[in-house]
């Protein structure tokens, strides 16, 4: 029985052996752990710049490690560390919206592993930001140089002069109405009545009393 058992895991650990060798193709696995940790420090930012109504967007990558390689996969173009200035590497005039690069490794004993990906997405230029329409209300969504605006040229316009009819709306409720003398008076009464009809009736009431007392002595 006991042989039986020290078979089995024996047959296992050949397997896993048979598997390594299957997955990593003979190569150190410390090597490709290695390369991936490197490839998780690579930084990608990127740029843009304009030519007339069209823009382009510009990509640099940092700290691209030696022995790796990358394809683009919006371009499926390849690059290697030889295209690299000490592993910093611009890639110029991206026209698309997103895309990633993989990288694998270029050591001889571990060629062609996948080493991991990193992915790139670009904003939606407005083709409606120079519009002479929105050149009073670039804070509209639909007027700042960054937004997926789909509409067409009427749907946009249509929008737009919606949204300036609103504004004019609330910027005329919000001026402030210019009182006369008598609204001055009609708030005041308004917000004082109580004082006012107080006032009165101490005055009347106090004149009805002396005009009482003046007859009594009449008599």
């Amino acid at each position: 029985m006991k042989k039986k058992i020290l078979f089995f895991i024996v047959s296992i650990l050949f397997i896993n052996i048979d598997i390594y060798a299957l997955t990593y193709g003979g190569c150190d696995y410390s090597s490709v752990s290695e390369l991936k940790a490197l490839i998780g420090n690579i930084n990608i930012s990127y740029d843009y710049h304009m030519s007339g109504s069209n823009v382009y967007f510009d990509i640099t990558l940092n700290n691209i490690p030696e022995n790796v390689y990358f394809v683009d996969t919006l371009s499926n173009i390849t690059y290697t560390y030889s295209n690299t200035q000490n592993g910093e590497l611009t890639i110029r005039d991206y026209t698309g919206v997103s895309g990633s690069y993989k990288f694998y490794s270029a050591i001889s004993a571990c060629q062609g592993i996948s080493l991991g990906t990193k992915y790139y997405t670009f904003p939606t230029y407005n083709p409606y930001y120079t519009s002479d329409i929105c050149s009073d209300i670039k804070e509209f969504s639909l007027c700042q140089k960054w937004a997926n605006v789909k509409y067409s040229k009427d749907e946009f316009e249509r929008l737009v002069y919606q949204y300036k009819y609103a504004s004019n709306m609330e910027e005329n409720n919000e001026i402030e109405y210019n009182k006369s003398i008598l609204d001055n008076i009609i708030e005041f009464y308004l917000k004082y009545y109580y004082l006012v009809l107080g006032g009165i009736i101490i005055v009347f009431g106090g004149a009805i009393i002396i005009k009482m007392r003046k007859d009594r002595f009449k008599l």
